[in-house]
C-alpha cells in the first residue's frame, strides 16, 4: 500500500528499454475510488502532461515506478473523473460525513499498488491538532460524492 504524496515526483521508466518516460505529476482517480491512471510530465522543449492508464503500470518501487510500453495520451478530464492535485483536485477538499459533520481536510490518499484500488483517505484537523490528535484514517467508505468544494463520505461507526 502506498500514498498519492510518495508517488508524485517519482520517475517512470519503460521497463522493456530501461528509458525514461517522465515523472508522476498527479493520479486521475475515477469515483467510487478506483486509480484510473498516472498523469505524467512530459519530455521534451513542450512539457505537456501525459497521461498512463493504470493497468499499464508493472511495478512499484521505491525509487522508480516500471510501466509496460505504451502510447501516451493528452490529458482529458472527463465526467466522473478527479484529479488529485490539479484542476480543482481534491487535495486539501473539506470531507464532511452524510449529516454534515466536518472529518477535516483532506491530505493524502492510500491506495493497493497491484490494483490500484483506494484503501483509505487521510484528513487532517491542522498543524497543532495532527501534532496533538494524530491524522484521520478515513477507511472504505461506504459511499463518496466528490463535489466541487467538498468531498461526502458516509462512514460505519
Amino acid at each position: 500500500m502506498r500514498t498519492f504524496s510518495r508517488v508524485v515526483g517519482m520517475l517512470i521508466y519503460d521497463k522493456a528499454s530501461g528509458n525514461k518516460i517522465g515523472r508522476i505529476t498527479d493520479f486521475c482517480i475515477v469515483e467510487p475510488g478506483q486509480v484510473k491512471g498516472l498523469i505524467i510530465d512530459g519530455k521534451g522543449v513542450i512539457h505537456r502532461k501525459k497521461f498512463l492508464p493504470f493497468e499499464y503500470i508493472k511495478s512499484f518501487g521505491d525509487d522508480g515506478i516500471m510501466a509496460e510500453a505504451h502510447e501516451l495520451s493528452s490529458v482529458k478530464k472527463e465526467d466522473g473523473e478527479v484529479f488529485f492535485l490539479h484542476s480543482h483536485g481534491i487535495k486539501g477538499k473539506s470531507f464532511l460525513t452524510g449529516e454534515g459533520n466536518k472529518l477535516g481536510l483532506l491530505d493524502d490518499v492510500y491506495f493497493e499498488e497491484e490494483t490500484g484500488t483506494i484503501v483509505g483517505y487521510e484528513v487532517t484537523d491542522g498543524f497543532f491538532a495532527d501534532i496533538a490528535e494524530g491524522k484521520k484514517i478515513i477507511q472504505h467508505p461506504l459511499d463518496l460524492i466528490i463535489g466541487k468544494d467538498s468531498v461526502v463520505v458516509s462512514v460505519s461507526t
